[in-house]
């Protein structure tokens, strides 16, 4: 599923974790769900912690902040008053 993001950018629409993300933990049951996309594979069950995998090119998206994010991947923090953490994970495919 895709999401219209103009909304988002355009601050009319708040921006808000849901059980139908890519991945998503709800603090208050401690239930974690994961959800593969048309564009990403969600590996969660390996010793190295949460990845996504795209589809297209097979390379691998490490989260873990301490880590690289892998190959044609970025990870963007992003300060802002309006959210506790902001981080954007931008993937070339080629």
């Amino acid at each position: 599923k895709t999401e219209n993001w103009d909304p988002v950018f355009d601050r009319t629409k708040r921006l808000l974790p849901k059980a139908t993300d890519l991945s998503f933990f709800n603090w208050d049951t401690q239930n974690a769900t994961c959800n593969a996309t048309p564009n990403f594979q969600v590996i969660g069950d390996n010793e190295a912690g949460l990845m996504f995998k795209n589809k297209r090119d097979r390379k691998v998206i490490d989260v873990d902040p301490h880590k690289r994010p892998g190959d044609n991947t970025t990870r963007t923090d992003i300060t802002t008053d309006e959210y506790l953490q902001v981080c954007i994970w931008d993937h070339v495919s080629r």
